[in-house]
């Protein structure tokens, strides 16, 4: 795990910690066609250079499921689920434009609900650091009264940030071997509901959460890990109340 000073309008100690680790996904939730979902598709709508839909790692296309990797992004979809999906840092801004591009293109595709994901690997510098966020978190003194050696294998807590229109945020945190800790952050908006019951309306919903939220997710996310670790905390959605 990389530590490093940088200046901060809030706090100049700051130390940032870089993830060893992490991933980026767009989940929407809907009623979709795999069959459609190859990587020329992607190429002749101008989602993908045609170099990469050329190159696509290709798992499997069936009327189904599809699952192949165009670039640095896996695509993954079955009748009532697209996911997006890169490991790749520097991919997050892609992944966000082709989940765009692609529901744009689908706009008579029923919607449900979309999801902004990021999963974050942090090596801790001690074994006694490692422990320290499981004892902190869930306290040990309760459980030890009932058995011997209690120790947190996963929590996760849900909530709902403020000025933020997402209905639900779900945090997952989980410790893993090398001292390891997974911190999983799932920031969900309900597209279908009583308000939005037309497609046009959900579809319209979905591309402001992709445009608006989601580099404030991203960095949400960031700090969120980061004040969990005992670092600096931020919780607004956006600049502006969406």
């Amino acid at each position: 795990m990389s530590h490093r000073w940088i200046p901060d309008a809030r706090r100049v100690d700051l130390v940032v910690i870089e993830p060893d680790r992490e991933s980026f996904a767009i989940v929407v939730l809907g009623d979709f066609n795999p069959s459609i979902f190859q990587p020329l598709w992607f190429s002749l709508n101008g989602l993908v250079p045609d170099e990469e839909a050329k190159t696509a790692d290709i798992s499997v296309i069936h009327k189904q499921f599809a699952s192949f990797s165009i670039g640095k992004i896996l695509v993954q979809v079955d009748d009532s689920r697209l996911g997006l999906t890169t490991i790749e840092s520097s991919q997050g801004p892609i992944l966000r434009d082709l989940a765009i591009g692609t529901l744009s293109i689908l706009e008579h595709t029923p919607l449900k609900a979309i999801g902004l994901n990021r999963d974050m690997v942090i090596a801790l510098d001690t074994e006694e650091a490692w422990h320290a966020v499981g004892d902190r978190l869930v306290p040990k003194s309760d459980w030890m009264q009932i058995f011997d050696r209690p120790g947190m294998r996963h929590v996760v807590v849900e909530g709902k940030r403020p000025n933020c229109s997402a209905d639900q945020l779900h945090i997952r945190i989980q410790p893993s071997a090398n001292r390891e800790v997974l911190i999983a952050v799932n920031q969900h908006y309900q597209l279908e509901t009583d308000q939005r019951k037309e497609v046009r309306d959900r579809h319209k919903e979905a591309i402001r959460v992709l445009q608006s939220d989601w580099t404030s997710f991203v960095a949400y996310s960031r700090d969120a890990a980061y004040k969990l670790l005992h670092l600096a905390p931020s919780n607004e959605c956006s600049e502006q109340e969406t």
